[in-house]
């Protein structure tokens, strides 16, 4: 058996397969379908093998382009009708000479897998019908059958809009075969289910009912005066000493008391350095004089969460560095509050 009749018997078989199972597909509501017309074209590689019934002539080139228009209805969802006309193109033969094929058809499409009502969305097809085949062609040649029964079967997508793109395999008598692609146009729209209105179920009777006493709301407390810190001290260090002298610790222990009294308060620790050495030293030494007071701070039990170190070395004095009351102003670490 050759290629071509497996290939006709296979396809035959699968139609009747997919008829056969769209027997058993449940068969959507019909209420909100109506029936359109459709046209459109498509194009398409064919393959054609004329017999030269042991003849001199032979096929010499079977694949050609092609093309058709067609025109159908959709009487169901699942159900239409369809009629086309296709140019197969022409096989080229050997030693000489071209045979055309046309073909003009009516067939029947059965939609499988197709749920939504109104042609939407992906739809498996398959097609039987009857065409007459026409040649052209200046060999001599004799049609064995006019008329046949052609087959098909395809898979569409449409689009809400009524457009819908369409491949699709076609096979016209024993001798000629078509793949296509195709974009159609449905006309017409779909016919929505109309909604039953409800009874609306009975109002109960109204019923009188006192009104309830007003109660005067009662006034809102006075908001509370936020509770602030007293002074902050500085603490002022020997030159060239990061050590906490006798008079900074007794200023430090007031100062944890304020904290513990304020437990929401927040402090910016600052130290400062004046200038009797280079840069670069006196901001670690001030780095030092932070540390050493926020050391002593905890020993008293303020969390070290509450205090934020910041070092300046001798970028900010308060006093002149040519003058040793200025210098000892300038040796100091001072307190500011943050934001709470």
């Amino acid at each position: 058996m050759d290629i071509r009749n497996q290939m006709m018997r296979v396809t035959k078989g699968a139609i009747a397969a997919m008829l056969l199972g769209g027997v058993v597909v449940p068969a959507a509501s019909a209420a909100d379908f109506s029936s359109r017309w459709y046209g459109g074209l498509g194009l398409g590689i064919s393959e054609l093998e004329p017999d030269p019934n042991g003849t001199a002539v032979r096929v010499d080139e079977s694949r050609s382009s092609g093309g058709k228009l067609f025109i159908g209805y959709d009487f169901t969802k699942r159900f239409s009708l369809e009629g086309h006309y296709a140019d197969l193109g022409e096989a080229k033969m050997s030693p000489a000479g071209e045979v055309g094929y046309k073909e003009m058809g009516l067939g029947g499409l059965y939609y499988l897998l197709k749920q939504r009502p109104a042609h939407e969305g992906f739809g498996l097809y398959a097609k039987v019908g009857v065409g007459k085949m026409e040649n052209d062609t200046d060999l001599r040649y004799e049609r064995v059958n006019d008329y046949s029964l052609f087959y098909g079967a395809g898979l569409e997508y449409a689009f809400s809009n009524g457009l819908a793109l369409r491949g699709e395999v076609e096979l016209y008598d024993e001798d000629a075969r078509m793949a296509t692609l195709s974009l159609l146009k449905r006309f017409g729209g779909t016919r929505k289910q109309q909604p039953v209105a409800k009874e609306p179920p009975p109002q109960p009777e109204p019923v009188a009912v006192a009104p309830a006493p007003v109660v005067p709301a009662a006034p809102k407390p006075a908001p509370k005066p936020p509770v602030t810190l007293g002074e902050l001290e500085v603490i002022y260090f020997h030159t060239d000493s990061a050590a906490l002298t006798r008079r900074a610790r007794a200023k430090l222990d007031r100062l944890a008391e304020e904290l513990k009294r304020v437990p929401d308060a927040h402090l910016e620790v600052a130290g400062h350095t004046d200038n009797r050495a280079t840069s670069s030293y006196n901001l670690v030494l001030s780095k030092q004089r932070v540390r050493t007071v926020i050391d002593y701070l905890t020993q008293k039990g303020i969390s070290v969460e509450r205090l934020r170190p910041v070092a300046y070395g001798e970028t900010r004095p308060v006093a002149s560095n040519t003058t040793e009351e200025g210098r000892r102003l300038n040796r100091r670490v001072e307190f500011r509050e943050l934001e709470r």
